[in-house]
């Protein structure tokens, strides 16, 4: 466990003894392993047992939505969750999400003067700094604001992904389209709602967050709004793109199904005459023009190939070779 003072001149690791928070802009913010849910200081709770059936039922209730996951395809394994446990205490899971798609949880629990952060969730002593020295870290709550903004961060910068792979697919669907285009459509199409559910999950989290007392000075809930509300439009714009993708893959492969029918039928349609043609002279008459004749062959020839240039003639002024 890792416990460090935070104020807005910087934060300081506790060393030795020091136990008490000196300052009344400071806060306390211990930092344990991930698992490490037996080592949660005594918060608000009457008693040991007491905060004990908190974290039971908080990790059952994790265990459960894990297992839905993995029967259901597209559900969040780590649901976005507020919870208040007392009167000061809250428990906080956010879903942090990387390039790749890779689900993560940013859990912590949350009182007016202590943070406990369950795994750093790749922020580091040197980022708290940075954040601390800025001034913005003025209590627990903004702590909070911070790593929702990094949260919301990274879902944007997932969404600026798909959106570059769209405009891949789409040159690819404008230009050839393949079979396996659709499915990487619906691909596409799954990662987006998938990441407005998370997205939709994340506001009720933070608009639950303003209902938390805290103090007069300082406060990141404002931007964490207006930032959550850009992402939020984002994601919808985006998916309305995936939308407009798969009607531009229809069409395409409609305007691919229309060429070649017209390709048939304007094979069909010149080779008609010349069918008709075939037709009449392979009737079995012993009286028929030129059956007899030594160059009936080279006439009928004749005949056919006077058609077939008729007919190529009449559909490039028609503009049908087109």
């Amino acid at each position: 466990m890792e416990e460090f003072y935070i104020s807005p001149q910087g934060i300081e690791v506790i060393r030795g003894s020091q136990s008490q928070i000196n300052a009344e802009e400071m806060f306390k913010l211990l930092v344990l392993g991930v698992e490490d849910w037996d080592q949660v200081p005594l918060l608000g709770a009457n008693d040991i047992e007491e905060q004990s059936d908190w974290i039971k039922r908080i990790r059952e209730k994790d265990d459960e939505a894990k297992l839905r996951a993995k029967v259901r395809e597209g559900v969040l394994v780590f649901q976005p969750r507020f919870e208040r446990l007392s009167k000061n205490v809250h428990y906080m899971r956010f879903r942090d999400i990387d390039e790749q798609g890779n689900e993560s949880p940013v859990r912590f629990f949350l009182t007016p003067d202590h943070f406990v952060l369950l795994g750093w969730n790749g922020v580091n002593q040197e980022r708290l700094t940075e954040w601390a020295e800025r001034g913005i870290l003025t209590n627990p709550i903004e702590l909070a604001c911070a790593l929702g903004l990094r949260v919301l961060r990274h879902h944007q910068q997932r969404l600026d992904l798909i959106e570059d792979e769209m405009d891949v697919l789409e040159e690819e669907i404008l230009t050839t389209t393949r079979v396996w285009h659709l499915k990487r459509i619906i691909a596409l199409h799954r990662q987006i709602l998938k990441l407005r559910r998370s997205l939709n999950a994340t506001q009720s989290v933070f608009g639950r967050m303003k209902n938390i007392e805290k103090p007069e000075f300082g406060d990141l809930q404002e931007e964490l709004i207006v930032e959550m509300q850009h992402v939020i439009n984002n994601a919808h714009q985006t998916h309305e793109m995936i939308e407009n993708l798969r009607a531009a893959y229809q069409a395409a492969v409609d305007n691919r199904a229309n060429d070649i029918m017209k390709v048939l039928t304007l094979v069909a349609t010149i080779i008609l005459p010349v069918t008709l043609l075939t037709s009449y002279f392979g009737m079995n008459f012993e009286f028929m023009p030129f059956i007899h004749q030594p160059h009936g062959i080279l006439i009928f020839y004749g005949f056919s190939f006077t058609i077939f240039l008729i007919v190529m003639i009449f559909f490039r002024k028609k503009r049908w070779m087109k």
